[in-house]
């Protein structure tokens, strides 16, 4: 329906059903009176991103964007996006902020999109987040969308992007992304093999980069990461991968124990400047007054 209510309507929707077990396929059949929705049924379950590779492939359109089926468009996103390809020629990956959402929509927090600063990378922090809308063309020289990645598909597409083509920020919110505990991208049982697999992304899209004028992690970077990678290992009883991460990351920084030392030390000031530190001037009468509460408690004592 987010589809439906948008201002640009020169679309089409795609819907690929990867073998539901539940009334998805009905909702879905309910809104194919309109002939620019079309929807594809797998005859076996093959994955997530397999079937994004599939729905990719059956696009007609020059241009692109995925959403997930828990998630909404504003009623704007495709008409600035649309925008913003045409304007913007030699981007070849355009996306917006977002918002967070409960499972009612009912907004959260704003998302952490934002313009990669000057020489930097998602390597180093991912910038690039939903509504992510891609150039078919320039999609097409990067392999695309790679089910290696579990639960990392998208990082992996991200980086691979910014070695072909620019990447263009639009700073408004186009995609309510609804925080669901069942979801991928949110299940904790998920979660650290997707955190492992964006790592391993990293590490190829670096091994990429080598000897070329893209912005890069250093070798220390991708030391730490590749020394996370064989602690999640080792978390997940593959002590194989993770004997081979901690090789790989001493191979690149032999003095990997201070790095990770230093890592860990700035990790901790970083969360207690966030849990401790006043950050308006109300924060600093909530501390005052809880201070005078001690003082008067000790007098009293």
């Amino acid at each position: 329906e987010s589809v439906l209510n948008q201002s640009f309507t020169d679309w089409e929707l795609i819907v690929i059903d990867d073998r539901s077990t539940d009334n998805s396929v009905d909702i879905v059949e309910y809104y194919l009176n309109d002939s620019r929705i079309r929807l594809m049924k797998n005859n076996k379950n093959i994955g997530y991103t397999k079937t994004l590779i599939q729905l990719v492939s059956k696009a007609k359109s020059d241009i692109f964007g995925t959403l997930d089926s828990d998630d909404v468009l504003t009623s704007d996103a495709l008409e600035e996006m649309y925008h913003a390809h045409e304007t913007n020629p030699q981007s070849g990956l355009i996306y917006s902020q977002y918002i967070y959402c409960d499972k009612k929509l009912k907004p959260i927090s704003q998302g952490l999109s934002q313009a990669i600063p000057n020489g930097s990378t998602n390597l180093k922090s991912m910038y690039t987040g939903a509504f992510r809308t891609f150039k078919r063309d320039i999609y097409q020289q990067t392999g695309g969308f790679n089910p290696k990645y579990i639960y990392s598909e998208d990082r992996d597409i991200v980086f691979k992007m910014e070695e072909v083509a620019d990447l263009k920020y639009v700073d408004k919110p186009l995609y309510m992304h609804r925080v669901m505990l069942g979801s991928q991208s949110n299940d904790p049982t998920k979660k650290p093999i997707g955190y492992l697999f964006h790592i391993i992304a990293k590490y190829d899209a670096f091994c990429r980069r080598l000897g070329t004028q893209i912005p890069n992690l250093t070798d220390k970077e991708m030391s730490i990461e590749l020394c996370i990678a064989s602690i999640i290992c080792r978390r997940l009883r593959q002590r194989r991968e993770a004997n081979e991460y901690s090789k790989l990351a001493f191979e690149l920084n032999p003095k990997l124990f201070f790095s990770m030392s230093n890592y860990l030390f700035r990790k901790i000031l970083t969360k207690i400047n966030k849990n401790f530190k006043p950050r308006s001037s109300r924060s600093l009468s909530k501390y005052s007054e809880v201070n005078k509460e001690i003082r008067r408690q000790l007098r009293s004592t």
